[in-house]
């Protein structure tokens, strides 16, 4: 199993020798009191090729070069030690000189060619005189943003629209935002901020001044990805979504989903999730057209079986039901879906 994550190790202190950086080069106490904190990343083999292949924006990609630079920091209090390495073939070395003994929380933030932060971490270590401390720092996918504009022109009587209610999942119906409309405004917008990396299906209601639902979306798959903002325009017209992406790292989707009728029950079956360290599969179902996708079961992964089994035994005989799955890795990342499945209950 491939860890993500880098481990950051402390080496003996470096006595009598004067704190650089952003501290004006001022020892900030007697050296027998400090130390030394050496950094060293390693990004997992397999990271860059597969950020690489999950972007569908290839062309802001340079030379396969998806992760740029490193920025670590040392943080105790309001003393900040700061430095920024550029990584090359997904390795570097950052050294800090002459920390003083304490505790002291270590952060690091990868950053890709647009400065945006990919991934980030911290934990906490102690810096102990004449002792060598370690500490590590596991990295998660940083939190996404969603930047929405909705165009009210494309509604007939839009004068009338009073809030706009935006159904961030639709797999939880309380994950809402409202925005109130000011007069004369035919363009609302909308930012969703520090959202969990995965594709969410979003959904939009249009209020009069009374709260009775003058317009209804369908559901719309938007790609949330770490570190990214995603803006995304919905003006009620043929192609009304534009959905702005860059780089990603679920596990790879499941392939080869079929739904089949079994006694009473619908047997699901797929050819199971390639990565090194998946946990298990989130099953989705729905009942089109009216309903979105929601989960109704985890399945854990059967190491060793290339084929995944999944009984759905809660459907109405004369249903038509749909049904997708995702692979979930152990960090809690979530793939993109699989292909999807129908079938109608005899």
């Amino acid at each position: 199993m491939i860890k993500r994550g880098f481990t950051l190790c402390l080496i003996p202190a470096l006595l009598c020798v004067a704190l650089t950086g952003c501290l004006g080069g001022k020892p900030l106490a007697d050296s027998t009191e400090t130390g030394s904190v050496k950094v060293s990343i390693s990004l997992p083999e397999a990271s860059m090729p597969r950020l690489a292949t999950a972007s569908s924006c290839a062309e802001t990609l340079s030379g396969g070069a998806i992760l740029a630079e490193a920025e670590v920091s040392l943080t105790n209090g309001t003393t900040v030690l700061s430095k920024t390495v550029t990584l090359e073939d997904g390795t570097a070395e950052v050294t800090f000189s002459n920390v003083v003994v304490g505790p002291w929380t270590v952060i690091v933030r990868l950053k890709d060619a647009e400065g945006n932060t990919a991934y980030e971490g911290s934990c906490m270590t102690a810096v102990v005189a004449g002792e060598t401390a370690e500490a590590d720092v596991v990295l998660q996918p940083a939190r996404g943003t969603l930047e929405l504009t909705v165009d009210l022109t494309g509604i007939p009587d839009h004068e009338r629209i009073h809030k706009l209610r935006v159904y961030k999942d639709s797999n939880n119906l309380k994950s809402q935002t409202n925005v109130t409309r000011e007069p004369g405004v035919d363009v609302l917008t909308v930012t969703l901020s520090d959202l969990q990396p995965k594709t969410y299906y979003m959904m939009i209601k249009l209020l009069d001044e009374n709260g009775d639902t003058a317009y209804e979306s369908l559901w719309k798959e938007i790609q949330i990805l770490p570190g990214k903002v995603t803006k995304v325009s919905w003006d009620f017209s043929p192609g009304d979504v534009s959905i702005i992406i860059g780089i990603n790292e679920p596990p790879p989707p499941p392939t080869g989903l079929i739904a089949a009728f079994s006694g009473e029950e619908v047997v699901l079956t797929w050819n199971e999730s390639t990565d090194s360290d998946l946990l298990g599969y989130k099953v989705y179902r729905r009942q089109p057209p009216f309903e979105g996708f929601k989960v109704i079961a985890e399945v854990p992964h059967l190491s060793g079986t290339e084929e995944q089994t999944y009984i759905d035994a809660e459907t109405k005989t004369g249903a038509t039901y749909a049904y997708f799955v995702t692979a979930v890795d152990e960090a809690g990342n979530e793939s993109p879906r699989s292909n999807e499945a129908n079938i109608i209950v005899p």
